[in-house]
């Protein structure tokens, strides 16, 4: 492999690697908002199980209390719709971005992948054609004697 060869083999390799660095910090950042999103639902649903679980009352003295209690849950309920539906865009825009960067790096992958393979390409030309200029080399020296 020449030297320029070599550089550019190098450069692509290079830029591989950063390219996968940008795909880890992006997706790091995506599971964390995917995580938060998750940890949401999750305290919704739990909510709103309570509700149907604890909104049944048998005595008197609970009754005042439970219109309040539920109309807490409620509240607690749409806020936490509300902050879920706020970070769906921003899931939905990060996982995108990952998409985008998960292809770039791909692409740079695919160019270094192939430059290998022209280089083998080359390199066994090369060879066939060294090879066959020594058979042809051997085949003159040998008629050269008869």
């Amino acid at each position: 492999m020449t030297t320029d060869a070599a550089r550019r083999m190098r450069a692509f390799g290079t830029i591989e690697r950063i390219k996968r660095l940008d795909v880890e910090r992006i997706a790091q950042q995506v599971a964390a908002v995917r995580s938060r999103h998750l940890a949401l639902s999750n305290e919704r649903r739990d909510l709103l199980a309570r509700i149907a679980g604890e909104s049944h009352v048998t005595g008197v003295e609970g009754a005042t209390y439970l219109g309040r209690y539920l109309r807490s849950i409620r509240a607690e309920v749409e806020r936490l719709s509300s902050e879920i539906a706020q970070i769906e865009p921003e899931l939905r825009q990060g996982e995108e971005s990952l998409r985008a960067a998960l292809a770039d790096e791909k692409t740079y992958e695919v160019l270094r992948l192939a430059r290998m393979t022209q280089l083998r390409r080359d390199r066994a030309r090369h060879e066939a054609t060294r090879q066959d200029e020594m058979a042809r080399i051997l085949w003159y020296r040998a008629a050269s004697r008869d």
